[in-house]
């Protein structure tokens, strides 16, 4: 029986989250209510608050999802030191989900959104270190790629018309990744 009300548990939030992300594509977050997340899931009303709390908890689960499948996608590049195909990566990603991303991060509530994917994003790359952070340089070495990259993707969505997907994997390669990547190869002296 347990086994079986997980199984219903994981399809109803799967369910859920799809319905959030496609509504979405539809129209703006603001404009996204409750019951129109439960009518497009096919679950009652009363069932959503069940799973979460309000339409934020679900958005927040929404944007976790989506910042731990970016992660499993770059992570690999990075390790390669493949910088141009990281930023090309992230690039990608925002497009295949650029209703999504302009729903979350350029969005009404794009600021709390953008903080959460931030603290996710540091949570998931600091349990991925092979080794403790060894000073303050270490812990700037993680923040500061994460919390420009989806600043700049902010910015990007917001001048998408005027920039390519080339053009903006550039921009991440030349300003964040080899920059970092350079502080990583070459620390400074008495750091």
């Amino acid at each position: 029986m347990s086994t079986l009300l997980d199984a219903r548990i994981v399809r109803t939030r799967q369910a859920l989250r799809q319905a959030m992300t496609e509504l979405a594509e539809d129209r703006p977050l603001d404009a996204i209510t409750v019951r129109a997340i439960a009518a497009r899931a096919g679950i009652g009303y009363a069932t959503f608050f069940r799973h979460y709390a309000d339409k934020e908890a679900l958005l927040a689960d929404v944007a976790d999802r989506l910042t731990q499948e970016f992660l499993a996608r770059i992570r690999p590049l990075l390790q390669q030191r493949d910088r141009r195909g990281a930023a090309r990566s992230v690039c990608d990603f925002v497009l295949e989900h650029l209703a999504l991303y302009r729903a979350l991060i350029a969005g009404g509530s794009g600021e709390t959104v953008r903080a959460e994917m931030l603290r996710q994003c540091l949570a998931t790359a600091a349990n991925a270190r092979t080794h403790p952070p060894d000073g303050p340089l270490d812990d700037l070495i993680l923040f500061h790629p994460v919390s420009t990259i989806l600043n700049l993707v902010a910015w990007w969505l917001r001048n998408l018309e005027a920039v390519d997907a080339d053009t903006m994997a550039e921009i991440i390669e030349r300003l964040v990744l080899t920059p970092v990547g350079n502080l990583r190869a070459d620390p400074p002296k008495g750091a």
